[in-house]
């Protein structure tokens, strides 16, 4: 008969240190305490410090999330990356119309503009801003909707215009309130479109339109 060799199934501390770290389920002292693998510490600022997973694995990660472009993001999709907010015609003096777009789960968007295009005045005049949910709005009345990109609706009476917010190298030698650095949207963030009739009763329709250009890239960070 063949030899027999005895496996050894006792759970000890250390396992069950391994395993609930697998699940986040122990603190830092408790791993200790179980002798939990391998810890690594380092100076920080002349005290031991340990090892922080998030900052040294994680937070680098948003930088390759750019580098996968799996999408165009460049306004052409109503409700997607394109939306449309038309003032009917006998709208009222300062009646304000609310649309939205929404990074749908499981991707991430790196925004590098939005772009609002307003109608041409049809007796009263469009004015228009965009909001972000990733904005705590810091105003002494916030809005539900997050920060506004800028603090004062834009109109370009009388023909019409478009108005560029943008994000990235060089955005800011263009504008001094646009941003140095793609704007990171992740699953869940929410672009909230606002356009009011301002003047008076609307004599025609206007049609106003908010667009998101940037690419689509990789989630690898939650």
């Amino acid at each position: 008969m063949g030899k027999r060799e005895l496996v050894d199934k006792a759970v000890k501390p250390g396992l069950i240190g391994l395993r609930g770290l697998q699940t986040y389920g122990l603190t830092i002292a408790q791993a200790q305490d179980a002798y939990a693998g391998v810890i690594p510490i380092g100076d920080f600022k002349g005290g031991a410090g340990i090892w922080d997973l998030d900052l040294a694995v994680k937070q680098p990660l948003v930088w390759a999330e750019q580098q996968h472009i799996l999408g165009i993001l460049d306004g052409r999709l109503e409700d997607y990356d394109l939306q449309t907010i038309t003032i009917p015609a006998g709208a009222l003096a300062n009646a304000v119309q609310v649309a939205s777009l929404t990074v749908p789960t499981g991707q991430v968007w790196f925004i590098n503009a939005v772009a609002i295009t307003l109608d041409a005045d049809n007796v009263s005049t469009p004015a228009a801003t965009w909001h972000c949910s990733l904005w705590t709005d810091p105003a002494a009345t916030p809005s539900q909707y997050g920060q506004p990109f800028n603090a004062v609706a834009y109109n370009f009476t009388p023909a019409g215009g478009v108005n560029w917010d943008e994000f990235g190298v060089p955005a800011t030698a263009w504008a001094a309130t646009n941003k140095g650095v793609l704007l990171r949207a992740p699953a869940g963030t929410v672009f909230t479109f606002v356009v009011t009739n301002l003047g008076g009763v609307a004599g025609g329709a206007m049609v106003n339109t908010m667009q998101l250009y940037g690419s689509i890239g990789k989630p690898l960070v939650d």
